[in-house]
């Protein structure tokens, strides 16, 4: 294999030494977080900031080119839906960089919107002060990272593609290979809900790249599951006149795919004594509770008896990964608070102790349907799916990751990654890209809950949407072959190629293609992707600054 010149990276190596801490510093102080506290206007706002951080930093560099300089671009689209009767306006936001004219274009996307910090509380630090901390990954000596909400999902990537455009137009100013190719770097502003990348493209066909790398994730994705957002519900909240009920349960305002950090469940009775009981108890109860599988890792729980307002309060805290795709492996290594807590109060209303109220329907709900597992083992002809390409182990996920008690209803939230097998039209197992159609979720989850509903004391409604379907690569493809080319001409081996369960800008344009950037594809602490102390190994960001570069030189090479 050939082994490029040491040498030859050290323009991008000191670029990134030199700007990557403080630039970053900078995009995690400025919160773009939605679905939290922040409101549109403000999140907007912020995302401008750390747009005119880039332009001021575009320009100052542009004063040393002598020709070749980097040129800003700007998109918007606002649209508008109707959801529940009333209009919602959306904007879609993207911008960037261009350097060159040439009809060739080739792309590198990352994004600067995240998901909420959850909790501040439970992280160690500041969510928006970036830290450099030492921390073992991923299971050998300590290495150097940087911490903070973004600082892997994904500003930290972004700013290292931005240096390594600086870079290939400080190697290139003047020369006349820049007249037959484009390089391109986008910012999407709404990744983590909206995509605005896709509408982009569907929008602007002649401005649709050649090649692209989406760098968001692992190295390399050659496909991702399809996603399923299917929502749970049980009409009313009606009132207990004897006994002991839950009387509110709720998880942290955040997306459906994110593993709630908490979840938390009021308890009340008509008889105080009762109550004491309950409180004087529930610690060993959840501590000797059979769930499913003897070697379940059960979540860690606190109580506290407000004998004033005769409530007692339960609440349950995350361990390990939090990114909704990767149920598995916060079961393998940690507990999701949400599933730990249903569980167990599902099994208090089964034997009595509890009243069977909506709440705890939907309690009794969760652990029957799936309990303590992520592939639907406890129903699998209906959740149980994996293929040739979303092997055993890797197939079909199911997150429960939103629980809400509201006065009139009871709500559920799943984040669900699918395999071919849960969609309506099958691959033919040649063709890439996105397949057509949508899931077949709506039978499987109206056949589950119609069974369930059977016994109920209360009905289980479903509504469910396929957000995306499953979207393949070909490893022998053009796209997978020149990420493959550049990778393996930087780390001296084979690229890896995974199919994963996250969802990227990639998804739905054969000329694009994720990868880093993360070289093991492990989404949990050190790295909690979506989750608590967020950080990232800063090794992985310079051998990627590494690929990227190759990519763009090659191409650039290859087309003049």
């Amino acid at each position: 294999m050939n082994t490029a010149n040491q040498n030859e990276y050290q323009g991008i190596d000191d670029l990134i030494n030199q700007n990557l801490f403080d630039m970053m510093s900078e995009f995690v102080e400025i919160q773009t977080f939605r679905t939290g506290l922040l409101d549109e206007t403000t999140v907007v706002a912020n995302l401008e900031k750390i747009q005119q951080i880039l332009l001021r930093d575009t320009e100052e560099f542009n004063k040393n080119q002598k020709m070749h300089r980097l040129e800003s671009f700007d998109w918007k689209e606002t649209i508008t839906k109707t959801e529940n009767g009333e209009e919602k306006k959306t904007t879609h936001w993207l911008f960037g960089l261009r350097l060159g004219a040439g009809k060739h274009k080739i792309t590198v996307c990352s994004h600067l919107d995240t998901v909420p910090p959850g909790s501040i509380d439970d992280w160690d630090d500041d969510p928006f002060r970036l830290l450099k901390k030492m921390r073992s990954y991923p299971e050998g000596p300590e290495q150097e990272f940087y911490v903070g909400r973004g600082s892997i999902d994904d500003k930290g990537p972004a700013i290292v593609a931005f240096n390594v455009l600086k870079a290939v137009a400080k190697r290139y100013d003047g020369s006349p290979k820049l007249d037959n190719i484009t390089v391109e770097l986008l910012f999407d502003t709404s990744e983590e809900t909206e995509m605005s990348m896709p509408h982009y493209l569907n929008n602007n066909p002649d401005d649709r790249p050649d090649f692209g790398l989406i760098y968001d994730g692992v190295w390399t994705v050659r496909a991702e599951k399809g996603i399923e957002r299917p929502f749970f519900s049980i009409t009313g909240n009606s009132e207990v006149t004897e006994g002991a009920w839950i009387d509110q349960m709720l998880t942290p305002l955040g997306p459906s795919n994110q593993i709630p950090g908490s979840a938390t469940v009021t308890i009340k009775s008509t008889s105080p004594d009762q109550l004491q009981e309950i409180a004087d108890n529930v610690k060993q109860w959840y501590e000797e509770y059979a769930f499913d599988d003897e070697t379940y890792r059960r979540a860690d729980m606190t109580s506290h008896l407000d004998g004033i307002k005769n409530e007692l309060k339960i609440e349950t805290k995350v361990k390990g990964a939090q990114h909704g795709s990767a149920p598995n492996e916060n079961r393998e290594i940690g507990a999701n608070p949400l599933v730990s807590l249903a569980n167990f109060l599902g099994g208090l209303v089964d034997n009595g102790i509890l009243v069977s109220n909506e709440t705890g329907v939907m309690c009794q709900f969760i652990s029957w349907a799936w309990g303590t597992t992520v592939y639907g083992e406890h129903h699998s002809q209906l959740l149980e799916k994996n293929d040739d390409v979303f092997k055993k182990g890797n197939g079909t996920t199911y997150a429960v990751t939103r629980f809400h008690t509201k006065p009139k209803s009871v709500q559920l939230e799943l984040d669900v990654r699918y395999a071919i097998g849960h969609h309506s039209i099958t691959w033919d197992g040649k063709t890439e890209g996105m397949l057509e159609g949508i899931s077949n979720f709506p039978e499987v989850f109206n056949e589950l809950t119609e069974e369930f509903n059977k016994n109920a004391a209360h009905q289980v409604m479903i509504t469910t949407k396929t957000a995306v379907a499953p979207d393949i690569r070909l490893t022998e493809g053009d796209t997978f072959r020149k990420i493959a080319n550049a990778f393996e001409k930087v780390m001296n081996v084979a690229t890896p190629a995974l199919a994963i369960g996250g969802g990227t800008d990639a998804k739905g344009d054969n000329n694009l293609m994720a990868g880093g950037a993360l070289f093991i594809n492990r989404l949990g602490p050190p790295i909690n992707f979506h989750g608590f102390n967020e950080g990232v190994p800063v090794g992985d960001l310079k051998n990627g600054a590494r690929i990227i570069y190759r990519l763009f030189v090659d191409e650039i090479e290859t087309s003049s």
